[in-house]
């Protein structure tokens, strides 16, 4: 009778590299970090994204301006519970931002109302600087009176 002897090794099996690329992505603890920030890969490129905080009546404008709360589900890598995510049972992609308490979410507007605005806050801009810019007494633009160096 033959007994097989299996040597048992420790550290990772041979295979890892086939395995390792199945992990979550690795998130170092020193360096820079960006708390608030979404993997590209779990975006979708349909909407413009946006922490609103959960202060005043913010939200209700986000809502009237077409976003809407992004869900767990919606972005995988905020799944890991960490020190950053909020407590907590719901379902929403929020975090607390302040010592005060005050709560962020993460909201999402399709991007062509994100187009519309950006227009539109452009619009407004390029106004504000014709009203500065606008030529008053008699073509001098913008400038009144006189001044002379003798």
């Amino acid at each position: 009778m033959s007994t097989d002897t299996v040597k048992k090794s420790r550290g990772r099996p041979a295979s890892s590299e086939a395995k390792r690329s199945e992990r979550p992505k690795r998130i170092p603890m020193s360096g820079n970090r960006l708390r608030m920030s979404i993997e590209d890969d779990d975006k979708d490129p349909a909407f413009h994204y946006a922490w609103i905080n959960d202060q005043k009546d913010l939200i209700f404008r986000a809502k009237r301006a077409g976003y809407e709360h992004v869900t767990k589900a919606e972005i995988p890598s905020w799944g890991v519970t960490d020190v950053d995510s909020a407590t907590g049972a719901d379902s929403l992609v929020s975090m607390s931002v302040s010592k005060g308490g005050v709560i962020a979410y993460l909201m999402k507007q399709p991007i062509e109302y994100h187009e519309e605005d950006l227009k539109a806050k452009d619009a407004f801009a390029k106004s504000r600087v014709a009203d500065l810019t606008k030529e008053l007494n008699s073509g001098k633009d913008g400038t009144y009176g006189d001044f002379e160096i003798k």
